[in-house]
């Protein structure tokens, strides 16, 4: 389970039906941008961080998990790492931030697990590694399969520690490696991210976009890992032409990288394990991203990868092994409503999705069967004992075990232990199989304009856990049919009609199909108008046109969405859309947007278009009236003063002394009072001019 944002949280165990993974709503857990969250090996909840505090699995504050160092602002402000042969204890390291200064440096928390009845229990608390730091940090397991390597940077250098946690804890010295650019030119060369691909061979670190700066071109850069020493060595400069990229993740099979930008709004592809930097960048395809701008991307259990930015929704990509746009990255795949993304995904140990080493890989050998062909992966040393368990009441101890499933149209959570006789400690891992090489799940809902015949489908259904490889197949029942995802139908007289959805694999024994009856009748539905409240306000909500059966989507913030008339305290700006449905079943809808003015904060635009169009003019920021504004402030890459002002509601027009600035980023500054306890708050971050 991840749970990250602003109380966002996904779940990646089976739910049945439904997709996978599926949104949890019982997150309360705020985030800027780096987290962390484990869960055992049943893929239970055991705890989950913001790097500030900490929440076990009934979403509390942990006992003694308040005051932890790390700082919200941290690109990767925390990660838990097991200790190697004990499942009771985790360690909790965090990262400070710019914003601090780095001053609390990386630090450590010990938790047990057998605290608290179960719950868990902070046992030490901030134990300082190094100090200052960086924004960085990455877990990548060790050679030996069970022990973990935590790789961090010295701030302003070119020195990487590896620090070794064993089945007797975190071992004091760490290995130190010095390689690559020393990163001393700009402050923001401390932000960033570094992954380790999934075999532990290679390393990539980003920072900031330095273009702020005159300091030349971003680049990252790209090292070897020994996991059996912890050196770090090969460094490779990568600069991608008019690109800064920020957020960087690896293939499950660790041959591709992939790295945004959300200043450039791009998504590059990269095998970045090419001999030289001319070869991985002759290897870089770009992928069309719409125009997002992502801060982070993350590796997921379903060996997929996921990326946010500020929003609720979730974009991925689909089959990151595959080369160029294959790949099937697609926007807005999920949802996290009632949660939302901010910045920040959180952070794993490197192999915990995927792992080459120590694990398991299969193959389907009969899909209509259900018979899999498992493999078992091992580097421990000595004799090595297997524990399967193929999440249908069966098991095993063969090294590569074969399975039939009575069902191979369910998911099913494998999982297997390796065990080394003369190892301290074993390796557990499971994954989500599907016997039938898919499951699916067909549902489809419409909106008929009764009086034109005129009728929009809406797919619903759910293929895991590739959904580009099924087909779909309507047959409105009157003759007609399409294959398009969400077709629109209109049809030439009222009558019932037998509507039917297949979803088609080009193997019969998987092939599934949905069937509903609709008549089509006239209502004619009218919600009522737009409004504008504050946060907590409640708003009549109302529909006229007929009908006498009322559904309003989603429920969220409604006394009953089952009525004509519910009141509603929306949580957030958002649409509410009123299905009404007459005895005939004939159905009409209509949506009305309740916009909610924002909760008490400071609010920053990240671009505006000074064009004189009379749309987005002026950037200025959403000081609401909790807060009493010092200061606004902008400045120029080169760091001069450009703009500033103490007045609430004022902005500025792209202009300096009466000449039009060029595109690009500027920096940004807020000095503000809380009126209500008289705190001083100073913001900064970084916005883009586009003309």
């Amino acid at each position: 389970m991840w749970y990250f944002g602003r109380k966002a949280a996904l779940n990646f165990n089976i739910t049945t039906p439904g997709p996978i993974p599926s949104v949890l709503s019982n997150s309360v857990m705020n985030a800027d941008e780096g987290s962390a969250s484990i869960c055992d090996q049943n893929g239970n909840l055991l705890f989950y961080t913001n790097s500030k505090t900490v929440f076990n699995r009934n979403h509390q504050v942990m006992l003694n998990g308040d005051g932890l160092m790390g700082h919200l602002s941290a690109v990767q402000s925390s990660i838990i790492v097991p200790q190697p042969g004990n499942n009771n204890i985790f360690f909790l390291f965090t990262a400070d931030a710019l914003e601090n200064n780095y001053a609390n440096g990386y630090r450590y928390s010990v938790i047990d697990m057998n605290g608290d009845g179960g719950l868990g229990e902070v046992i030490s608390k901030n134990n300082l590694l190094l100090a200052p730091c960086t924004e960085r940090m990455t877990a990548v397991r060790h050679a030996d399969g069970i022990s973990v390597w935590l790789i961090t940077n010295d701030n302003a250098s070119n020195t990487f520690r590896s620090w070794l946690i064993t089945c007797t804890g975190i071992q004091p010295a760490p290995v130190i490696s010095n390689t690559g650019d020393v990163l001393n030119i700009h402050v923001y060369q401390n932000t960033g991210m570094m992954k380790v691909s999934p075999d532990g061979k290679q390393l990539c670190q980003t920072h900031f976009p330095n273009d702020v700066t005159s300091t030349g071109p971003s680049f990252l850069q790209l090292f070897d890992f020994n996991n059996l020493t912890g050196v770090l060595s090969n460094p490779k400069k990568i600069i991608i032409p008019a690109t800064s990229a920020i957020a960087c993740e690896y293939s499950p099979d660790s041959k591709l990288l992939y790295l945004a930008s959300p200043t450039n709004k791009t998504l590059d592809q990269l095998e970045a394990k090419l001999p030289t930097v001319t070869e991985i960048l002759g290897s870089r395809i770009r992928i069309n991203v719409s125009n997002n701008a992502y801060y982070t991307m993350q590796l997921a259990p379903d060996e997929k990868i996921y990326m946010v930015q500020l929003g609720a929704n979730v974009s991925v990509i689909n089959k990151p092994n595959v080369k160029g746009t294959g790949c099937n990255y697609v926007t807005g795949y999920l949802n996290l409503a009632p949660g939302s993304s901010y910045i920040g995904l959180p952070s794993f140990i490197n192999d915990l999705s995927t792992s080459p080493d120590n694990g398991f890989s299969y193959q389907v050998l009969d899909v209509c069967t259900g018979l899999i062909q498992f493999t078992g992966l091992s580097t421990m040393a000595g004799p090595v004992s297997w524990e399967w368990d193929f999440g249908d009441g069966n098991t095993s101890t063969l090294p590569n075990p074969q399975h039939t499933y009575a069902d191979p149209t369910q998911t099913y959570i494998v999982r297997v232990k390796i065990t080394s006789s003369t190892s301290c400690g074993y390796t557990e891992r499971t994954k989500l199989i599907f016997p039938g090489g898919l499951v699916i799940s067909p549902a489809f809902d419409y909106v008929a304009k009764c009086d034109s015949g005129y009728v929009r489908f809406t797919n619903l259904s759910t293929v895991n856990p590739d959904p580009t490889a099924a087909q779909l197949l309507w047959d409105f029942g009157d003759g007609n049919t399409s294959t398009e995802p969400n077709p629109i139908h209109p049809y030439a007289a009222g009558g019932i009609y037998t509507v039917n959805l297949s979803i088609q694999t080009g193997t019969p024994c998987l092939d599934k199909s949905v069937t509903q009856v609709i008549n089509l009748e006239i209502p004619d539905i009218h919600a009522f108008p737009n409004i504008t409240v504050d946060a907590g306000q409640p708003v009549q909500l109302g529909v006229t046109g007929g009908g006498n059966i009322f559904v309003w989507t989603p429920a969220n913030g409604l006394s009953d969405d089952s009525i004509s008339n519910p009141i509603a305290v929306p949580p957030r700006s958002m649409f509410y859309k009123v299905t009404v449905t007459n005895d005939a079943g004939c159905k009409d809808s209509d949506s009305v947007y309740i916009k909610v003015n924002p909760l008490p904060g400071i609010y920053m635009p990240t671009a505006f278009t000074p064009n004189n169009d009379g749309k987005n003019d002026i950037i200025r920021p959403t000081v609401t009236k909790e807060f009493m504004l010092e200061e606004f402030s902008i400045y120029n890459r080169w760091g001069e003063k450009i703009f500033t002002t103490s007045q609430n509601g004022a902005g500025w027009n792209g202009k300096r002394n009466g000449l039009v600035q060029d595109t690009g980023v500027y920096i940004w500054i807020v000095n503000a009072t809380d009126n209500r306890d008289g705190a001083k708050h100073r913001l900064k971050g970084t916005f883009v001019i586009i003309r």
